[in-house]
């Protein structure tokens, strides 16, 4: 696991150091729409080689599950989840909110998380059992237990449109019972805010592994808690992700899904 941890840094701060070298630089051609408000540049599919090629020299034999590269879920022991640029449309626009994201999971459960912000020179890096690191500084989630004054990250499913009526009406809830709500377009770097305090909680009702794998691990090493988005139990086959200190988890649950709360009293 401490090689797994090193590579999956090392990796992380190479390709970050790469999108940096990048931003500003696309032209009309380096941009290619994969599906609708689902956007790749060369600079994604840059940073991915050079993580791939990465873990490839290292883990040989340990299966890959990237974002750019595609494919489904595999079922393997070992494996990699990688998202290159987390944020790619921040990144189009010139946003400074975007970053890499590695995951290591044995037999189907993440044990190590990277998440590298290279505008920030900021490493969000974990061992499951052994805590989260940034830049070699321990950090762990929030100890806010007022719900009025939290701080909640949300993210919006703009490519999945017909989840806009029931996510506005989760938003709506959230939004009148905490003390502020945070949108930046970075599901990675918005679960490093939980696993580092800087939030005390993020929700999100649709992505990827590759999205969330890392921040998850990262969340959940810091001492929070990680569930899917109707509050049941997060894997890597979950479609999103509930995250946030141990206090106020169950209470973001319950104005995100009240009726599953009810359900369980």
């Amino acid at each position: 696991m401490s090689r797994a941890l090193r590579v999956a840094s090392e990796a992380a701060r190479e390709a970050g150091a790469y999108i940096r070298r990048e931003a500003g630089t696309l032209k009309p051609g380096d941009v290619a729409e994969k599906g609708p408000l689902d956007f790749v540049t060369r600079v994604d599919k840059g940073a991915e080689a050079l993580i791939l090629d990465a873990i490839r020299r290292n883990f040989p034999e340990d299966a890959i599950l990237s974002e750019e590269q595609g494919g489904d879920l595999p079922n393997a022991e070992h494996l990699w989840v990688v998202d290159p640029l987390d944020g790619t449309n921040n990144f189009i626009h010139g946003i400074s909110r975007f970053a890499v994201s590695i995951a290591f999971a044995a037999s189907g459960r993440p044990e190590i998380g990277a998440i590298y912000d290279p505008i920030r020179d900021e490493l969000f890096a974990c061992k499951r059992d052994e805590g989260v690191w940034l830049n070699g500084t321990i950090i762990g989630v929030s100890r806010t237990t007022d719900l009025a004054s939290a701080t909640v990250g949300a993210g919006l499913p703009t490519r999945h449109r017909d989840l806009l009526p029931s996510w506005l009406e989760q938003f709506a809830r959230v939004a009148r019972a905490v003390g502020t709500t945070r949108k930046t377009g970075s599901a990675a770097l918005d679960l490093a805010c939980v696993a580092s305090g800087r939030y005390d909680a993020y929700w999100e009702p649709r992505l990827s592994p590759w999205d969330m794998a890392a921040g998850a691990v990262l969340v959940e090493a810091a001492g929070g808690i990680v569930t899917d988005d109707r509050g049941g139990p997060w894997t890597l086959g979950a479609t999103g992700i509930i995250a946030a200190n141990p206090d106020l988890h169950p209470r973001i649950t319950q104005l995100i899904a009240p009726e599953v709360a009810a359900s369980k009293n």
